[in-house]
């Protein structure tokens, strides 16, 4: 191989990873996929907890995934829109194991897949808690750059995502300012790393939370 055929092929290989980088294709969950998060307040920096989520259940409509802190509980999901719907209490008793409804949401915010920079949209998506409470989220998201991040699962190529807007309690008229920062990776089906942040009208932030993966293993 001469200097010059060399020189040529890195160059097309950086080309190749750089256009690898930039988009990320619509995920497919499996029996099997598993993964383990860190908990974090972004204001202190402590650990409030661990997670981990594996999926159970796989068809072309639906996912199941357990996912288990100090209790556990199921999320189904909509393997089309490839986004979390529902999630349940975990119950011996129930059918297929799944009890009363914790959370539920409309997917209005779903990803428009494949996700590529420089990509941006409006959404509207309303989530309701056990309380009763509907919590309507008004957001515009950008795909803001190609990234590679180091987690303590390992170092991933992502795509980079900003969302802002605001959230709005339907129940008891209170509102917020609300960011989020998601780090997406092909190589993970999802998030490696988020942070939200919601700040009231009076500037004070009242929800700061953020997560990174630890550990991940793939299906079949």
């Amino acid at each position: 191989m001469t200097a010059r055929t060399a020189c040529l092929l890195a160059a097309s290989l950086l080309l190749l990873g750089t256009a690898t980088a930039q988009e990320v294709p619509a995920p497919t969950f499996v029996v099997g996929d598993s993964w383990t998060f860190r908990e974090i307040d972004l204001m202190t920096k402590n650990e409030t907890g661990v997670i981990t989520e594996t999926v159970v259940k796989a068809d072309a409509a639906e996912y199941v995934i357990d996912a288990r802190r100090k209790a556990r509980t199921w999320w189904r999901g909509d393997q089309v829109k490839h986004v979390h719907r529902e999630q349940f209490e975990f119950s011996e008793a129930g059918a297929e194991q799944r009890g009363k409804t914790i959370a539920s949401n409309d997917a209005g915010c779903a990803y428009p897949y494949p996700l590529k920079v420089g990509a941006s949209w409006e959404c509207t998506e309303v989530t309701t808690w056990p309380s009763g409470w509907k919590i309507k989220y008004d957001l515009k998201f950008s795909v803001e750059a190609a990234e590679s991040i180091e987690t303590p699962a390992g170092k991933f190529d992502t795509l980079r995502i900003v969302a802002k807007g605001f959230s709005a309690n339907e129940t008891n008229g209170t509102g917020a300012r609300h960011e989020r920062v998601l780090w997406v990776a092909p190589a993970a089906k999802r998030e490696v790393k988020y942070e939200i942040r919601s700040i009231l009208k009076n500037g004070n932030i009242f929800r700061v939370e953020g997560r990174e993966l630890t550990a991940m293993k793939t299906g079949a």
